[in-house]
């Protein structure tokens, strides 16, 4: 397939530039522009509520007050995502 390589080339020289110079990537990673809309501890939030994730999913006995409603949904959005990316990648439910 021949857009197939050039496709190709072209992502083996974004990730050489992404990777042979770190201050361009700071400055141009698409992710940058998503976290540009969110407070600077969002990272952060999203780390803890990947955690209170995995104690749900350990069977962690949390009662229903004890996150506030942002927080279950947040938890119930990123558990959905890792169930659609489970069944989409072919793994175990």
């Amino acid at each position: 397939m021949p857009g197939l390589e050039v496709g190709h080339q072209k992502f083996l020289k974004r990730v050489h530039e992404e990777t042979d110079n770190p201050e361009w990537n700071i400055e141009n990673h698409p992710a940058r522009k998503i976290l540009a809309r969110y407070p600077q501890n969002f990272g952060n939030w999203v780390a803890y509520l990947e955690n209170l994730l995995l104690l749900k999913k350990a069977g962690y006995p949390f009662a229903k007050n004890d996150l506030d409603l942002t927080e279950w949904k947040a938890v119930a959005v990123l558990e959905s995502l890792q169930t659609t990316r489970r069944h989409r990648d072919g793994g175990p439910n």
